[in-house]
């Protein structure tokens, strides 16, 4: 009876303890250090994904090191030839969904990477490297489905000229180009002398989604700004500048996907499973039951579950992974300014022309006395 008191004493201590507190894992508030946390602990086909998000943040916190060493990590994944990528081959399968391949992003993401990449490399003097990824990031855009939007970044052609009338050539062909599919921006001539130059991005861009009686089609929703112009102030000088691309507009007007055709193919199997399922698996279950007929109703049972297994394993939704921290515009200008220390302002307005003072920026620089000095600023 002691025994037996002891045992119940015992199992009620037990069977009360509370099981051990695991704590959630404490995110670091250095965006980049958890950034790169996160890239370690993703999935392969991911990394590229977390590679591109933490680049932007290193960006705007003028972590440009980090930012090269990420990109120069992504970009060799962002050339490779896709026909050439066995995960990118599998996801042509029925059964493996799109985001099984490695991420390299829409074209208006792989132009991104090349355009920041040619922004840190004219931050190091190499204005031929900082040209040639200007040049590749146009190139993702040369194939879109309507030819009027093939190639038509404002900036990358603009910068391409600039940069060949900096090194001595010339830049005209591009500035030419610019122009031609310049709406209501006045393209400012290349100034050559100018030695302070600004790179400017506003707002929140495009985010995917997907679209479809089964997903099977890539969607975009609208990224959006605040600001929709910005005013820089250096050495007595200012200059104002409005958006010269809305990456909005150029996620959406590259019209369809090759992988829009598999994903369809596999919608209609799909769907087809589904319909086939539905209309043989009621009459089969009442043929069942007549010992006469019970041969053809188990058949018709069979090919109903078969037919919702094929549908229900049947991976048609479009990847909808996004760099998901894109601005909505890129803007852009070059000034004059005297070597040395120097104080630049940036102003930003909205639609209403009227200023946002959260959004302003006063940046203590160091001019160069030789060569350009490069700043990245967003409004964020």
């Amino acid at each position: 009876m002691c025994h037996s008191r002891v045992a119940l004493a015992f199992l009620i201590v037990t069977g009360c303890a509370a099981p051990p507190i695991q704590k959630a894992p404490t995110a670091n508030p250095d965006l980049v250090i958890e950034g790169r946390r996160l890239i370690a602990n993703a999935r392969a086909e991911d990394k590229n994904l977390w590679r591109y998000r933490v680049v932007m943040e290193a960006l705007k916190r003028g972590q440009f090191v980090e930012a090269r060493t990420l990109l120069d990590e992504t970009l060799p994944d962002i050339s490779m030839l896709r026909a050439l990528d066995p995960k990118a081959r599998s996801t042509h399968r029925l059964f493996t969904p799109e985001s099984a391949k490695t991420f390299v992003g829409e074209p208006f993401e792989r132009a991104m990477a090349y355009y920041h990449r040619g922004i840190l490399y004219w931050m190091d003097g190499e204005l031929d490297n900082a040209r040639a990824c200007f040049r590749t990031a146009q190139l993702f855009d040369a194939d879109a489905q309507k030819e009027a939007f093939a190639c038509d970044y404002l900036l990358l052609d603009y910068l391409d000229g600039y940069v060949s009338a900096k090194l001595g050539a010339d830049g005209s062909d591009s500035l030419k180009r610019a122009r031609a599919n310049a709406k209501q921006i006045t393209l400012p001539d290349f100034d050559v002398s100018a030695n302070v130059i600004v790179f400017l991005q506003m707002g929140f861009g495009p985010v995917k989604t997907t679209v479809g009686r089964n997903g099977e089609r890539l969607a975009y929703q609208e990224g959006h700004s605040t600001a929709v112009a910005a005013e820089v102030r250096i050495d007595g000088v200012k200059t104002r500048t409005a958006p010269w691309d809305n990456l909005t507009y150029q996620a959406v007007t590259r019209g369809g996907r090759l992988m829009e055709l598999i994903l369809r193919d596999k919608s209609r199997i799909k769907t087809t499973g589904d319909i086939i399922g539905d209309l043989t698996f009621e009459p089969g279950l009442i043929l069942t039951l007549p010992e006469s007929t019970q041969n053809i109703g188990f058949a018709l049972v069979g090919t109903a579950f078969l037919a919702k297994a094929v549908a229900g394993s049947t991976e048609t939704r479009a990847d909808t992974r996004t760099w998901n921290n894109l601005p909505q515009f890129l803007a852009f200008t070059a000034m004059r300014a005297q070597p040395g220390p120097q104080h630049i302002e940036i102003e930003f307005f909205d639609a209403a022309n009227k200023s946002l003072p959260a959004m302003k920026r006063t940046l203590a620089i160091e001019v160069k006395s030789r060569g350009d000095t490069v700043l990245f600023v967003a409004d964020k």
